[in-house]
């Protein structure tokens, strides 16, 4: 079968992430490492993760965006979950649900 799974609503939300913790006053060199580290980490982290998805359902997930028509589980909320993002996490301002 086939599975989806939102990777840009995903990838948004680690965006806003990034940009709150660097827009914040006095924003520190600390802050600034942690923020630089976590984009470095989420793109092999989102690999890992569906990967993982992809053996534990044992079929094939496309990007949601590429399905026209059709049916298919939507794996997104346990995406979120395996990166430890709450799965009704959506990127405020960006109009990006999950």
């Amino acid at each position: 079968g086939f599975a989806v799974v939102d990777l840009a609503s995903v990838v948004k939300i680690k965006e806003t992430e990034f940009t709150t913790l660097l827009s914040r006053p006095n924003v520190s060199d600390e802050d600034r490492k942690a923020a630089y580290l976590m984009v470095s980490r989420i793109g092999p982290a989102i690999e890992r993760a569906v990967d993982r998805l992809q053996k534990e359902c044992s079929c094939t997930i496309v990007v949601k965006s590429a399905v026209i028509a059709g049916p298919a589980d939507d794996l997104t909320p346990r995406l979120k979950a395996m990166l430890g993002m709450s799965t009704g996490t959506e990127a405020q301002g960006f109009g990006v649900k999950p």
